[in-house]
């Protein structure tokens, strides 16, 4: 097996949003899987293997970044004394300082060097341990680890960081509890799951708009919606009906001749593909909140991640319809701000679906957890159940690749 072979088998590669104070994206942590992690690959260059991860899951996730936003990347001690650096723009890369790496004079020297050529650093988990002082002075972003600090400690930390010219973020906020508690702290960055779980407000009713977007999920969301109906929901409004047909136009369909018509489209590819583009926009369109944007990316990276899946995998006992479905509608809740079990009552979706996405075990569950593991990088728990469940390393890394890349790039043109 050549090098780039046994490489490959280790590329797993995630993103994970930060936000600002109104909760929109600053950018992302890239996360990536390493040859020092869980199911590792024989590669005898282990800071080689890094730098090829950093190198091309950077190349990757840099294609969807929108104007200003930057991406934090991972460097371990050897690659801050390397020129790992030199291929990463200095405007969008933030030099992650990680947690087990030692602030002895050679490492202090070098990322001296790095922020004199301009880059961006940012000292990770910093949770007020001694001896990080020479971190602390030189970061332009400190990344305080939330998760497991008291109120009082997390008040410590804040007040001794205060005096130190560095934006100040917030990570693994869990909720929005602590999310409005470090808001109120003055951090001016946040990262976490904190948007993975709904705020439930006594009382809050779902816009017309919401509700007139429902009804067209709820109408092409069984198995047996009829063609009436997908024309009812295409023609209902003309915005999705323009943007449709725009998608269906882009190189990602790939159709040889330009569709002009929807009945032209429904030729070409047929009801029921039609519907699930449709139900992608119409779930895009659900996104109203700062933070919607990545939700609808995570809602519909799953979606396509748990399709391909399906089509690669034996071992999957799911059609790759429901698969779909399944990825699609993980997040409604947090799109709309209602339990999921009181949503997928307006659905007509199968029982097995239904019980994973209101978190009860069926055997759909296993792929929700997978595709959650990728998105918190996790990488043990994704070696795990690739192990268990007989999947290839490599093709599940592509698919989630791919995942990625057609998500991002459906969210746009559902935008447009």
């Amino acid at each position: 097996m050549s090098t780039s072979e046994v490489f490959l088998e280790s590329f797993f590669v995630a993103r994970q949003p930060v936000f600002t104070r109104e909760r929109a994206v600053w950018g992302y942590e890239l996360l990536f899987r390493n040859s020092e992690c869980s199911m590792a690959a024989d590669v005898r260059d282990e800071d080689a293997a890094t730098s090829q991860v950093i190198a091309d899951g950077f190349g990757l996730i840099q294609e969807d970044l929108v104007h200003g936003q930057r991406l934090l990347v991972n460097f371990p001690r050897n690659m801050i004394l390397s020129d790992a650096a030199d291929l990463l723009p200095i405007d969008v890369c933030v030099i992650e300082i990680l947690e087990n790496v030692d602030p002895d004079p050679e490492v202090i020297e070098a990322l001296k060097l790095l922020k004199d050529q301009g880059y961006t650093l940012a000292l990770d988990d910093y949770i007020g341990q001694e001896g990080f002082e020479k971190f602390v002075e030189i970061a332009d972003i400190i990344k305080v680890d939330c998760l497991e600090l008291s109120t009082e400690k997390l008040e410590e930390i804040v007040a001794f960081l205060s005096k130190y010219d560095a934006l100040l973020l917030a990570e693994k906020v869990e909720n929005n509890e602590m999310f409005v508690q470090c808001l109120d702290l003055g951090f001016n960055l946040f990262q976490g799951f904190f948007f993975s779980r709904p705020e439930i407000i006594p009382g809050k009713k779902m816009s017309s708009n919401n509700l007139n977007k429902m009804r067209l999920l709820r109408s092409i969301s069984g198995s047996d919606f009829n063609v009436e109906d997908l024309a009812k929901a295409i023609n209902s409004d003309v915005s999705i009906s323009y943007r449709l047909l725009r998608f269906m136009n882009s190189p990602s369909f790939g159709l040889p001749n330009v569709v002009k018509s929807i009945k032209q489209a429904v030729a070409l590819i047929g009801y029921r593909k039609l519907a699930g583009w449709l139900r992608v926009i119409l779930l895009s369109d659900l996104s109203s909140c700062p933070a919607g944007s990545e939700l609808a990316f995570l809602s519909i990276k799953r979606a396509k991640f748990l399709e391909l899946l399906a089509l690669d995998a034996e071992q999957v006992n799911l059609p790759s319809e429901s698969m779909f479905l399944l990825g699609l509608f993980s997040l409604l809740d947090v799109l709309l701000g209602k339990p999921m079990t009181a949503l997928l009552k307006e659905l007509p979706i199968e029982d097995e679906l239904m019980s994973a996405l209101c978190g009860k075990e069926s055997d759909a569950s296993i792929w929700l957890e997978l595709v959650v593991a990728f998105e918190k990088a996790n990488w043990e728990v994704v070696s795990s159940i690739i192990e268990k469940q007989k999947l290839s390393p490599l093709v599940t890394a592509q698919n989630h690749l791919a995942a990625m890349q057609w998500a991002n790039e459906v969210v746009v043109l559902s935008k447009e």
